[in-house]
């Protein structure tokens, strides 16, 4: 007769595969009381296991055979779906192998058990001490158990399961012993077994199914392996302020609530104290508050309206390279960061992935990569050296028409576009915004209009097909000595000006500035009738209306003196006007060297520059005709005023007089008077005045006719004239009188 072995030797068990929040290991059980920090202060409650030494008598017996019985219990595979809607798939598996010889009349013993109220808690498998002889019996809280029909059937051992962690909800007891038991289930509620409730320590508190999300608020929460708190995973510091899945709940005794937190790839993070996480509406997590500029860098992004994905708000196809602020963030539990954004006049665009912008604390936005040349093509524009508006580089006023190279652009909160514009050595010449700038397709800028005519300098430079000189059109060799039309020009961004050229309204190529001169153009010509002062005293007056006509006197000779304009001539180098004086033809001036004096032309020098009088045979010689006052020396004149004469009606005598001694600085009717015949009848005066007995005060009726016969008599001048004449003229000089 064979010994009958022991439950211990019967009764060999494989674990089955256990998940993580499920499983710890260690026999104490120790609570923890989070506080938010990573210091844990742990209370350690010993259970000390007492085993049973039970004695079995075994009646002897004969067996002529041995019996080998294999069991096997296995919980199948199956597919569920949790409670975020995910299929997970999970097999639990018991294999009980028993290889003995014993009698066949000897069976497993079965229990008879009823169900008693269900209790969410997690418990933990004891730690036994093992049995060793195998005449010992196996320690009944040792046993893991099936249940069919109430019944539990003994199947295998649970040493190797010591320090696992499982759920257990339903409790059995049986009917005889009153003795208790629990049911272990698995992460995906599958049943393990059953145990004496004598087998595991329970965790005070109960736990409940959670279907939420949770942002993490804070990084210095530990995270557990189990809600035994006997493993510490970590803390929240690698975690904060991200959002997980929130898959079970548990209620402490100690009155804190713990969440054990997943991925959205069911990937098991640990228990953290709901103290230290805040509930979600939605798997996009919480709101964050927010305060940065977004620049949107893909056209590709969908902007949405909720972070179910059931709603879109719009694209980023019209926002691509724009800046908005983002407000808000959400971390959501795919792992992705969404910002919610807003435009300048506040209005929400909705929330955005984090990878579709680049953020900043700047107005102005991250910078773009832009590579383009811009030429500047609207004055009064500043050039910034920074956004806060406090450094100004310079004006497009003084830069307007160059060309230069965008490197990078903003697209600022304000609305506007700023290029970060250099010149072609490199240097940084500030930020413009875009408004004053073109795009041009090129370094050689955009066209701008420019309307001469050239003639080639010389014959050694070169006419290019492009602005990228990558291709030759001709040599200017072959257009000496013509004149060619310019109709545009480029100013290039490497500095220099292009013309482009036509000949004969064919166009011929660029050609740089430098190998030009400007060919002479007179399109129209106009007598007119204008007085005007001469208010440039370089260089000389011009033979035509040319500047590369031959010289005639120098205009310092009539620098802020009076003249006649009788010709105007329009020219392709602007405007020209030709002067004479009293004493005749001075020649022709660029009209803007001049400015019109016709309201009050007698207030001005008539004559140019006053001569001096020490010269031989000073005389005086008056031209009714010409209406003219000429001063000589003998024969020649020296110098020559505008003067009115008597009318027909009271006309100035004619014959040989001399300066009288009569003079004075005013008389009823004019001032700065010399006689000159009957000791004050006949007078050189001014033209007559407002007031009478005035030196300041004269008649805009009587001056404007300054030049035509106008007078009772007298010779009126102009006022300087007169006082010139007053001051300077010496008695006794000769004065002759002639038509």
């Amino acid at each position: 007769m064979k010994k009958n072995r022991g439950w211990g030797y019967r009764l060999l068990c494989i674990i089955s595969l256990v998940s993580a929040p499920l499983v710890s290991a260690g026999a104490t059980y120790a609570e923890t009381i989070d506080t938010g920090t990573s210091s844990v202060n742990q209370v350690t409650e010993s259970t000390t296991n007492t085993s049973r030494t039970t004695t079995e008598t075994t009646d002897s017996t004969t067996a002529t055979s041995s019996t080998i019985d294999t069991s096997t219990s296995e919980a199948s595979t199956n597919s569920s779906t949790d409670s975020f809607g995910e299929t997970t798939t999970s097999s639990s598996e018991i294999t009980v192998s028993s290889t003995e010889e014993t009698d066949t009349s000897e069976a497993n013993p079965v229990i008879t058990v009823k169900e008693l109220a269900n209790s969410n808690r997690y418990v933990k498998i004891n730690t036994f001490t093992a049995t060793t002889t195998e005449s010992q019996a196996m320690d009944s809280r040792q046993v893991l158990y099936t249940l069919n029909q109430l019944q539990l059937t003994a199947t295998g051992s649970i040493t190797e399961l010591a320090g696992h962690v499982y759920k257990s909800v339903k409790q059995y007891q049986d009917t005889a012993t009153k003795k208790k038991y629990s049911e272990l289930l698995d992460e995906q509620n599958h049943v393990i077994g059953i145990v004496e409730a004598e087998s595991v320590t329970t965790a005070d508190g109960v736990f409940q199914s959670e279907k939420k999300y949770a942002t993490v608020q804070s990084g210095n929460y530990p995270l557990w392996e189990s809600i035994f708190f006997d493993k510490q995973l970590g803390t929240t510091k690698t975690i904060n302020r991200q959002t997980f899945q929130v898959k079970e709940s548990f209620k402490h005794g100690n009155g804190s609530t713990y969440y054990a937190l997943y991925t959205d790839k069911n990937q098991f993070i640990g228990w953290i104290n709901a103290k230290g996480a805040a509930d979600a509406k939605s798997p996009g997590g919480i709101w964050q508050s927010e305060s940065k500029y977004a620049t949107i860098i893909s056209g590709n992004y969908t902007l949405w309206q909720n972070f179910d994905w059931s709603a879109k708000k719009g694209t980023t196809a019209a926002l691509n390279g724009k800046t908005v602020k983002a407000t808000g963030k959400y971390s959501h539990v795919n792992g992705a960061t969404y910002y919610s954004l807003y435009d300048n006049k506040n209005k929400w665009l909705g929330y955005i992935n984090a990878a579709g912008v680049k953020t900043t604390s700047n107005a102005q936005g991250a910078y773009q990569a832009y590579g383009k040349y811009v030429t500047l093509t609207k004055k009064n524009y500043t050039i910034w050296g920074n956004f806060n508006w406090s450094s100004k580089k310079n004006t497009t006023s003084s830069l307007y028409g160059k060309t230069y190279q965008a490197k990078g652009k903003y697209e600022h909160w304000n609305g506007s576009t700023y290029y970060s514009l250099s010149d072609s050595t490199g240097k940084w010449i500030g930020y413009l915004n875009a408004e004053a700038a073109t795009v041009a397709n090129n370094q050689g800028g955009i066209w701008q209009s420019e309307n001469k005519t050239i003639r080639m300098k010389s014959k050694n430079y070169t006419l290019w097909q492009d602005l990228n000189f990558s291709k030759k059109k001709a040599s200017s060799g072959n257009y000496m000595n013509k004149n060619i039309k310019v109709t545009g020009k480029y100013q290039h961004y490497n500095g220099a000006t292009y013309y482009s050229l036509y000949l004969n309204n064919t166009w011929i190529g660029y050609i740089n500035a430098t190998g030009v001169t400007n060919a002479h153009v007179i399109h129209s010509q106009s007598n007119i009738s204008r007085y005007v002062i001469v208010n440039n005293a370089s260089g000389n007056f011009l033979n035509a209306a040319d500047p590369n006509s031959s010289k005639l006197g120098k205009k310092s000779n009539y620098k802020g003196y009076m003249a006649k304009a009788t010709k105007l001539a329009k020219t392709s180098d602007g405007n020209y006007l030709y002067l004479v004086s009293p004493a005749g033809k001075i020649g022709w001036i660029k009209e803007n060297q001049t400015y019109s004096v016709n309201d009050k032309f007698w207030m001005y020098t008539t004559g140019g520059k006053y001569p001096s009088l020490n010269v031989k045979n000073l005389n005086i010689h008056v031209s009714i005709s010409k209406q003219r006052v000429y001063i000589k020396s003998g024969d020649k004149v020296i110098y020559t005023m505008l003067c009115s004469t008597g009318t027909v009606f009271t006309p100035t005598p004619l014959g040989n007089f001399r300066i009288q001694q009569e003079k004075g600085s005013a008389f009823s009717g004019a001032a700065y008077y010399r006689s000159f015949k009957d000791h004050g009848v006949y007078l050189f005066h001014t033209v007559p005045t407002s007031i009478a007995w005035s030196t300041n005060s004269f008649s805009s009726v009587e001056g404007k006719k300054l030049g035509q016969r106008a007078s009772h008599g007298c010779i009126r001048l102009a006022v300087p004239d007169a006082k010139w004449f007053y001051y300077n003229m010496p008695y006794n000089t000769p004065v002759k009188i002639v038509n």
